[in-house]
């Protein structure tokens, strides 16, 4: 076994995606009725979906036709170019699907399939790779020159998939490039828009830059709609008396939420707070 592949580190690269070793997606392999599809809905590498593991249970499938459902924030590079040249090398016809998303790593292996397919509702990501490092100035030109030649790599997978120019394909890359349904098709990337899945894997992308608001994980603040709400959290996150949120609420409150509406609920209270300073 490799020697960095033990619990520490499994517990370090889990934490780094939010999630812990008992919580795994992994991926599925159903070859019911002469047809197959493999479901990778989870991190990309070790101690997820790792290479190895993954080559052998997909290279034992005899199906003429595979569909690759994805659901993937990205992960390992080296383990995902495995995956993808395995995907590719089998000789059945590959369908890949894109179900909810596949971001970095996972935004190649998808363009492994003789087809492409996203459904409307979900999203792509590309970007430049990244990593770790420690050590002295030498170490981290050597980091940096390996990543420089991994993303001209990976961005010529890009390009060859798509006959998008080279060059434009690394500017998608440096602005961390997110689309969505149709916007894939329309660049090229995938073949066919389907309708929408549901998925039962969740991701914190907040390590991404440009991640849409939809996918984030970042949980909606709920307007603040009625006066026992606002009552609520004067007294119990301000520290005010029953009669002091009252108060407030009376000289305040229902003038703003008149004046903005329910989903205007921070201009509602930026009224309230300019109310409160005089």
């Amino acid at each position: 076994m490799n020697k960095y592949r033990n619990e520490r580190s499994g517990k370090a690269i889990a934490n780094f995606w939010g999630k812990s070793l008992k919580d795994k997606d992994w991926y599925a392999v159903d070859t019911s009725e002469g047809q197959s599809e493999v479901l990778i809905y989870d991190v990309i590498g070790w101690p997820f979906v790792d290479a190895n593991v993954f080559a052998r249970d997909f290279n034992n499938i005899q199906s003429k036709e595979i569909t690759i459902g994805i659901n993937s924030p990205g992960g390992d590079v080296f383990d995902g170019t495995a995956i993808f040249n395995t995907i590719q090398n089998h000789p059945a016809k590959i369908v890949t699907r894109i179900d909810g998303i596949a971001a970095s790593m996972a935004s190649i292996i998808a363009l492994a399939g003789d087809e492409v397919q996203i459904a409307s509702n979900a999203y792509y990501m590309m970007h430049n790779p990244w990593s770790f490092a420690m050590g002295d100035y030498n170490d981290f030109e050597h980091e940096a020159g390996l990543l420089k030649r991994i993303a001209v790599t990976l961005a010529q997978t890009y390009s060859d998939k798509t006959s998008v120019p080279l060059e434009e394909i690394q500017t998608m890359m440096d602005d961390e490039t997110w689309l969505i349904g149709s916007e894939l098709v329309e660049q090229g990337f995938a073949d066919k828009v389907i309708g929408g899945k549901k998925t039962n894997a969740r991701f914190d992308l907040s390590m991404y830059e440009n991640t849409p608001d939809k996918i984030s994980g970042k949980s909606e603040k709920k307007p603040i709609e009625t006066e026992r709400e606002l009552e609520q959290i004067l007294t119990r996150d301000a520290g005010l008396s029953r009669s002091q949120a009252r108060a407030i609420i009376n000289n305040g409150f229902k003038d703003a939420t008149q004046d903005a509406g329910k989903n205007e609920s921070i201009n509602a209270l930026n009224k309230l707070i300019l109310k409160l300073e005089h």
